[in-house]
């Protein structure tokens, strides 16, 4: 898997999405570092590319926002946010930064009253991950994402959450949002010994959408009856933009 392209200047955003664009592109994941407060580098200096990237590129745009104010929301043209949701601890102590779980849900409000679609995202580690989504106003998407030890970083020799954990969560999610999809994500172990139980596990536990599951899920959906679609598109694409997508 390729990482990100980087444009450090609202020049280079526009040429990476023109390239894109050229190259049969239907969309564009913006995201970045943080600063120390949680919010997204040079966001706001970026707003009118982000915007023409959008509306002349006719590209469908996703961003991982960070925390943010109202004033930004209301200037960030995108088609949907996929906000990170995470616990105090992990906000603390993994990620070193000087916010709250709070601060995020403030931000997920702040968005949706802008009339951004927001796409929240959280990340199993321990369970009971589920409260973080306490009384917040249903969303159309959750993404569910699981820890994945990371080689050298301070949690390389941390292990994954087991399928049943992962299980749990999502099912406590399912049961909360029963009128909301729930799709397991991107970042998730891929270990050959561990990578099919997880998804099949989620797949009975509530999951309606998945990122490139392994050929034994696929079977395994196929068994159960399940109607596959399949989009070359972020799983936290909202359903009114797959018509867009090539399937």
């Amino acid at each position: 898997m390729k990482g990100m392209v980087s444009a450090t200047s609202p020049d280079e955003l526009i040429s990476v999405g023109s390239k894109l664009k050229q190259s049969s592109g239907v969309g564009m994941l913006i995201s970045g570092g943080s600063s120390p407060d949680g919010k997204l580098l040079n966001l706001d200096r970026m707003l009118p590319s982000i915007s023409f990237i959008k509306e002349k590129l006719n590209l469908i745009v996703n961003i991982h926002p960070g925390l943010l104010e109202e004033d930004t929301a209301l200037r960030l043209n995108v088609d949907f946010a996929s906000l990170d949701i995470q616990g105090d601890d992990i906000i603390k102590d993994v990620l070193g930064l000087k916010t709250s779980t709070e601060d995020y849900l403030k931000t997920y409000d702040i968005l949706i009253q802008a009339g951004i679609n927001v796409v929240p995202h959280v990340c199993i580690f321990s369970g009971g991950e589920d409260v973080l989504l306490n009384n917040i106003v249903p969303p159309p998407i959750i993404v569910v994402i699981v820890f994945t030890p990371t080689k050298k970083t301070p949690m390389e020799n941390y292990s994954p959450p087991g399928a049943s954990i992962i299980g749990d969560v999502i099912s406590k999610l399912h049961d909360k949002f029963p009128n909301t999809e729930i799709s397991l994500g991107c970042m998730r172990p891929r270990d050959r010994s561990i990578r099919t139980e997880i998804e099949i596990t989620a797949l009975e536990a509530g999951i309606a959408r998945i990122e490139l599951p392994s050929r034994r899920t696929v079977q395994y959906a196929k068994m159960k009856g399940l109607a596959i679609k399949r989009f070359n598109a972020c799983c936290a694409l909202p359903q009114e933009l797959e018509a867009r997508v090539k399937t």
